[in-house]
């Protein structure tokens, strides 16, 4: 669901990406996905003040780690961070750094914003060459870096990982797919921080989540919570910023951002499959709280390699 600018100025930001980064969610996954990709995976916010998590070892190749020194001291490295960390984009961004690895940011959106990013990839497409490292030697000896240093630098580059063009692309399309799910819970920690939450709530929003794909009748739900229709009406305006009707539509738009992102599925039955009555509600409650269509946004979601953007001359 989205959160409004108000919300998100309330609560600090920084104590929702550390949330979103200690979850059990992303550390589960980011281990599956390293065991099973071989690539690394780091989250970042996009504001660099709150964490800095890129560069911690274990989340970066030898080569990347050595020469950052796990603080971003590379001006061509940080150029490709200020590249990562802007938030004008809505979908993944690929680059290739002055050594010639290639590294990927796949945002994590919510409220038509990036707060936060999954960053993966310093890889190479292909087997680098004897002279692949001339320019990257250029850019080190212009930043000082001795014969000994780029020697040590050189050797770890050349223990960097070597992918193929599909491998890499399927990893990032499982990113896509992993972000609106983090997306998810994100807007769910914005709530959880700005509004502590009634037992009340907890039951219904429970009650909802157990129900998605069924009609939810406001009447049966107050029964449910042992309240009056006005009482429980009342409450979770005041707690959420919502009404029922609109929290049970943005709870179904974001499980069928999900199921969207599956490569078989058709927007038509997704939209029953999250408790519409008809596509025609589907598609407007859609284009309502995302901005586009479901077909528009299954096609925008979908990794495309992106252009490559110049990161040093």
């Amino acid at each position: 669901m989205n959160i409004s600018s108000d919300t998100r100025r309330q609560v600090p930001q920084a104590r929702i990406f550390r949330r979103l980064a200690d979850s059990a969610l992303f550390k589960t996954y980011r281990q599956a996905f390293v065991q099973a990709t071989g690539l690394p995976l780091s989250i970042i916010p996009v504001n660099k003040e709150d964490h800095c998590q890129d560069l911690e070892e274990g989340t970066v190749n030898a080569f990347c780690h050595a020469l950052n020194g796990g603080n971003s001291a590379c001006r061509e490295c940080q150029m490709v961070d200020r590249c990562f960390r802007g938030e004008g984009g809505d979908r993944a961004k690929t680059v290739t750094c002055f050594a010639n690895l290639r590294e990927t940011a796949v945002p994590i959106r919510s409220g038509g914003r990036t707060l936060a990013i999954l960053r993966t990839g310093q890889v190479f497409l292909k087997t680098p060459s004897a002279e692949d490292f001339d320019r990257a030697r250029a850019v080190l000896e212009e930043q000082g870096c001795d014969g000994r240093k780029i020697a040590e630098f050189e050797m770890k580059w050349r223990e960097a990982k070597v992918v193929t063009r599909e491998h890499y692309e399927g990893a990032v399309t499982l990113l896509a797919a992993f972000a609106i799910q983090l997306s998810d819970l994100q807007n769910r920690i914005f709530l959880e921080e700005e509004n502590h939450e009634p037992d009340l709530i907890r039951t219904a929003k429970r009650y909802v989540e157990e129900n998605l794909e069924e009609r939810i009748c406001l009447d049966e739900l107050a029964k449910v919570c042992s309240v009056s229709t006005f009482y429980f009406c009342k409450v979770f305006k005041r707690t959420t910023g919502m009404t029922l009707t609109e929290y049970v539509n943005r709870r179904r738009i974001e499980w069928s951002k999900v199921k969207l992102m599956e490569p078989d599925s058709r927007v038509v039955e997704v939209a029953f499959d999250v408790g519409y009555q008809s596509l025609s509600q589907f598609n407007r409650c859609f284009r309502k709280y995302v901005g586009v269509s479901p077909t528009r946004f299954r096609q925008r979601s979908t990794f495309r390699p992106a252009v490559q953007l110049a990161i040093a001359s």
